[in-house]
């Protein structure tokens, strides 16, 4: 090759190295930008994770203090279930020898308490869940409480039913022994009975005693003089034996009148007619079957608000006729 030949060559390379330079430049700015555009997305994200690191740290903080407040109302709570628990735990061992026939349901509602006070001492030291065992385990209480109230109706029954059942057999005996007399002076007594008919027909009460009730919380009740603390006023009294009476079922009101004159009533609709056509208001009323016999009975009405105190009455009524009254105070 000749020398004009490799100088016509020299110029062609040049031209084209110097074109790969600018290329590579270029890339190498474009990627110097990306790599800038990429460090400043990332220290975005660091400050957007920092940031949530810090509410989330708050978050957590707010959530303890939160959970310290919610045990320490748990355990104060908890005493008072524990409390109650065992009152009614030595509530339901009272009922076993008042009626033996429920032992078995008895001991059943006692197991069940047992259970719910080792679960109430074994979760105690659990932060996070405490409060909310106690809360469920108060609304079993509840479902308890009921139970319970339900024991104590049936015993109650099955107590006045035994009394009654006495009463009436004392009584038969006294019946038949008088009926024996009756017999033998029945002709010379004919017409004094006679004259007697329409006045004797008629109930009587004896024997009332009414006052104030305080119904705790075990479902059972207690006498109370105080009005503040009165929950239900009851009457208890005796419907003398009366062989002339008609017998079946029949009501028997109670009106309560208050110190100032007033009638203790639950609704406007509770009212009864007397004989003599007038319509009075009644405070609580109660079905009994009469047999001509003597018969125990109890009406209670139950307070809507608290009472004042003073001098109360209690009306008995029954077919139209008042059969008893009765005067009580309340201080």
């Amino acid at each position: 090759m000749s020398n004009s030949e490799e100088i016509k060559v020299t110029p062609i390379i040049t031209k084209e190295k110097k074109s790969r330079d600018g290329l590579y430049i270029l890339i190498i700015l474009l990627l110097l930008l990306l790599g800038g555009y990429l460090g400043w997305q990332i220290s975005q994200k660091n400050k957007v994770i920092n940031e949530c690191e810090f509410s989330y740290n708050e978050n957590e903080k707010e959530l303890g203090d939160l959970n310290e407040m919610l045990y320490a109302q748990g355990v104060e709570d908890g005493e008072d279930l524990k409390e109650n628990l065992q009152n009614m735990l030595f509530d339901f061992e009272s009922m076993e020898n008042l009626n033996t026939d429920l032992n078995d349901s008895i001991l059943s509602q006692k197991n069940k308490i047992e259970t719910m006070l080792a679960d109430l001492k074994k979760e105690k030291g659990n932060k996070r869940y405490y409060a909310r065992k106690v809360r469920k385990l108060t609304e079993e209480t509840e479902t308890l409480r009921m139970i319970m109230k339900d024991y104590v109706r049936t015993i109650d029954s099955l107590h006045t039913e035994n009394v009654i059942l006495k009463t009436d057999l004392s009584n038969s005996q006294v019946d038949l022994t008088n009926m024996t007399s009756d017999r033998d002076n029945f002709k010379t007594q004919s017409d004094e009975l006679s004259a007697k008919v329409n006045a004797g027909s008629k109930l009587v009460a004896n024997g009332i005693v009414s006052e104030g009730i305080k119904e705790k919380g075990s479902g059972t009740y207690k006498e109370t003089t105080r009005a503040s603390r009165a929950t239900h006023i009851r009457s208890c009294f005796s419907i003398g034996k009366n062989k002339i009476a008609a017998k079946g079922n029949k009501m028997v009101y109670m009106r309560i009148i208050t110190p100032g004159g007033s009638i203790l009533y639950a609704s406007n609709s509770n009212t009864l007619s007397t004989q003599d056509g007038k319509t009075l208001l009644y405070s609580d009323k109660k079905s009994i079957n009469y047999q001509n016999e003597s018969l125990d009975v109890c009406i209670f009405y139950k307070l809507k608000s608290e009472i004042e105190s003073g001098n109360y009455i209690a009306e008995l009524w029954c077919e139209g006729v008042r059969i008893g009254t009765n005067n009580f105070v309340l201080k």
